[in-house]
């Protein structure tokens, strides 16, 4: 919790002035029922309009200034509140971008997305009603009760009896009410990853013909987040009847002796309204201070997952890592390779070994599940291997730092990911864009087939592209990010299924181009074997085993998987052609 402390730096003059115009406050009020008692006892029956009217107009004094000092402290609060959360907020979208991957798949991107918005919005809250909170209740209820003496020391028992018991309401209940916060947050940090699965294979479960199935799934896990907030919101409404219950008792009890004390010429009424008002004002400042002490529960356990993300260890870019020299033809190393997710209960990949020397292509199937996508990401550097050896070489040398790795392997990935922006920021993306001529990018169009429907756009390369290229085809999409790759022009280039949604005329081009154009080593991972016969070798991944490798013929002759595969697609093409 100190880290968050840092934040408050930029804003120490806001955090003390909030709460001193608030204590400044606090003290004018506890004047009114003072003047007031005045006027009960020394204008009123006296008939003095003069000590009236005066009394009347220190009143709206008071009032006027009240207001202008609550104003004021009410902007300092904020301006604290809101600032601290702006830079916290900033700092902690900086660490979830530097998160290692395993990090981020551990935390959930559901749970990072509400601790970054809903949790630090939580913290904001907190902070600003403490700051208000923090000196006016306690100077309001314990200067109540010093001045409710100084008329009663009598009375007064009763008033130190009420804080007590309310004090001690406050505390029970925070105790009870403090886990159930935790469980909402979770609840929400579900209902979050939900939600977003749901809304993205929305046109699948349309497909499938499942959304009762999702809208019962949903259901259920709404009506868990209902239950845990029913329950901690009935709880937490008992404080307010409770509170008024044990005032509203004491009320009773200092009327019935305020009276007595009256009878016996002890007491003045205008003292027993002056008690009667600042008993009220405590039960107002304690529902206050209830209400403050609920939302800084609920803002340090936010402020706990938040701090739980600072905590996480941060991945360095250009930290060195261990050279390796191997042969200058090789770059790509694989031996003995296994290969485990940190929640998962058994590898995803056993016992990879393999090789791949400039200018090769390597093709990688399997069934879904056998380990294609796991494989990519090691090849990227996101994950490293727990046993064996994963190396990527160029002119015989590894990479010096994951930057540079990251570097020399341009990506496609199995969903096209683009961004609003323009075809030219999406295709320059990582790169500076000043630095790449017109030319380049037409050139990286054409070798991925997209430059005739990007010329037909009124803009050309300016053309708008809406978020997640949606403004766009599967096959656009899917063209465009290999665009994107080439341009990189990195010694390794992989192709993670990613070009499923184009046809074999079309993939049959983009291939070759990327074989005569590029001096590139391409990973191409498919489904379909017709685009993988070309590939000088071919990994065959069966549940996370490798159990084939070599060129197409020969995987026929020796491969049951690969075989398996082959003749069932090709008897699909066989009955498509003979159908139409």
């Amino acid at each position: 919790m100190k880290d968050l402390l840092k934040y408050f730096r930029g804003y120490i003059k806001e955090t003390f002035l909030g709460p001193l115009f608030k204590l400044l406050e606090a003290s004018l009020e506890l004047l009114v029922p003072i003047i007031i008692a005045r006027i009960v006892d020394k204008a009123i029956p006296h008939k003095d309009t003069s000590h009236l009217l005066m009394m009347i107009g220190l009143l709206v004094c008071l009032a006027i200034f009240g207001v202008l000092v609550s104003i004021t402290a009410q902007y300092y609060s904020s301006k604290a509140a809101v600032g601290y959360t702006k830079q916290l907020t900033k700092d902690l979208y900086k660490k979830i971008m530097k998160l290692p991957k395993e990090s981020r798949d551990r935390l959930t991107t559901a749970s990072l997305v509400t601790r970054l918005s809903g949790d630090t919005y939580q913290i904001q809250t907190g902070i600003n009603q403490f700051l208000r909170l923090f000196l006016r209740a306690p100077i309001i209820v314990f200067g109540s009760v010093i001045m409710a003496y100084l008329l009663s020391p009598k009375i007064t028992i009763w008033f130190a009896i009420m804080v007590v018991l309310l004090f001690l309401l406050i505390y029970i209940m925070s105790r009870l009410v403090n886990p159930l916060y935790l469980v909402i947050r979770k609840l929400t940090d579900k209902l979050v990853s939900k939600t977003r699965e749901q809304l993205e294979g929305m046109q699948v479960i349309r497909a499938f013909g499942q959304i009762e199935r999702v809208k019962q799934e949903f259901a259920d896990l709404n009506q868990s987040y209902t239950k845990a907030q029913i329950r901690t919101g009935f709880l937490s409404s008992l404080v307010s009847p409770l509170t008024f219950l044990i005032v509203n008792g004491t009320l009773v009890v200092v009327i019935w002796q305020g009276n007595l004390a009256i009878g016996d010429n002890l007491l003045t009424q205008g003292s027993l309204i002056a008690l009667v008002n600042y008993l009220l004002n405590i039960l107002a400042e304690l529902l206050k201070l209830a209400m403050m002490v609920t939302n800084l529960n609920q803002s340090f356990i936010s402020a706990r997952r938040v701090q739980e993300v600072f905590e996480q260890e941060q991945e360095n870019l250009d930290d060195s890592i261990e050279l390796l020299t191997g042969d200058p033809n090789q770059v790509l190393a694989i031996s003995d390779m296994t290969f485990t997710y940190p929640t998962a209960a058994r590898p995803s990949l056993y016992d990879i070994s393999l090789s791949l020397n400039q200018g090769q292509t390597l093709g990688v199937i399997g069934g879904t599940g056998s380990g294609k996508s796991t494989l990519v990401q090691l090849i990227m550097g996101l994950y490293q291997a727990q046993e064996g050896q994963l190396a990527i070489f160029e002119n015989g040398q590894s990479p010096s730092s994951l930057a540079q790795w990251r570097g020399w392997v341009g990506l496609v990935p199995q969903k096209a990911e683009l961004f609003q922006g323009t075809i030219r920021s999406n295709l320059t993306l990582g790169m500076d864009s000043s630095q790449v001529s017109d030319d380049q990018l037409w050139w990286a169009l054409d070798i991925a087939q997209a430059s005739d429907f990007v010329r037909e756009k009124e803009q050309g390369l300016d053309s708008e592209v809406k978020e997640f290229g949606r403004n766009f085809s599967g096959g656009q999409r899917q063209r465009l990010t290999i665009a994107r790759a080439v341009l990189k022009q990195a010694p390794i280039l992989i192709l993670d299924d990613s070009t499923s949604a184009l046809d074999y005329l079309t993939e049959s081009k983009l291939l070759k181009a990327i074989k005569t154009e590029l001096k590139t080593s391409l990973i191409l991972i498919s489904q379909r074997t017709n685009s993988l016969k070309s590939a000088d070798k071919i990994l065959v991944l069966d549940k996370g085993k490798q159990v084939g490798l070599g060129a197409h013929q020969s995987l026929l002759a020796d491969c049951p998987t690969y075989r398996d595969i082959h003749y069932s697609q090709h008897k699909e093409d066989q009955a498509w052609n003979h159908h139409h």
